[in-house]
């Protein structure tokens, strides 16, 4: 017996809005650590030591900062192809005239 792939857009878009969930969390912690970094790394350290303490920071944040936009292309795509979905389903449905 075949399996019937069904897609279903409001599925799709409810994932998309945990994409986001997500991507915002990880921003809000990425800033959170930021600050918190820049505090310690502001707390009497000077010369080399700072200057690795922040060029180690600015490349983690960069990392949150990929991070949050794969989940926004996640997230997009997801919506994207809901759209793009509905739009066929729509069609088909003209062309068969229901």
């Amino acid at each position: 017996m075949a399996t019937r792939f069904m897609t279903d857009p409001h599925a799709m878009r409810a994932m998309a809005g945990r994409f986001e969930m997500h991507a915002q969390t990880v921003s809000d912690e990425a800033r959170k650590m930021w600050a918190s970094s820049m505090n310690i790394a502001g707390a009497g350290w000077s010369g080399q030591a700072q200057a690795t303490s922040y060029d180690t920071m600015g490349q983690m944040n960069q990392a949150f900062n990929n991070i949050v936009n794969m989940l926004h292309g996640v997230r997009d795509g997801l919506i994207r192809d809901a759209n793009n979905y509905e739009t066929q389903e729509q069609a088909s449905q003209q062309a068969l005239g229901h």
